[in-house]
C-alpha cells in the first residue's frame, strides 16, 4: 500500500488530480442522504480535511461504512477529483 498524506494532496493537487490514491485517516464528520454519503477525513498531517464521497450504487460495503462513528479509522482508495 502506498499511502498519500492529505497535506501532500493539498500541496501538490495538480500532480494527483485524476489519479487513483490511497489515504488513511479518521472520520471528522459524516452526512448521508439518498444513497450518497460525504465523509470528512483527517490524517493529522495538516489541519485540513479531505472530503470523501461514496455512493451506494457503486460501493458493495456502503451500509457498513455508513454505520461507522465519528473517530473511526478508514483506508480509502479512490480517484482525486
Amino acid at each position: 500500500m502506498n499511502r498519500t498524506e492529505i497535506a501532500k494532496l493539498y500541496a501538490l493537487a495538480g500532480e494527483f488530480a485524476g489519479k487513483e490514491i490511497t489515504v488513511c485517516g479518521w472520520i471528522r464528520t459524516f452526512r448521508e442522504s439518498k444513497g450518497i454519503a460525504f465523509i470528512e477525513l483527517n490524517d493529522g498531517s495538516c489541519f485540513k480535511n479531505l472530503q470523501v464521497v461514496i455512493e451506494e450504487s457503486t460501493l458493495e460495503n456502503y451500509k457498513e461504512i455508513t454505520r461507522q462513528n465519528i473517530g473511526a479509522a478508514l483506508l480509502v482508495v479512490g480517484t482525486l477529483v
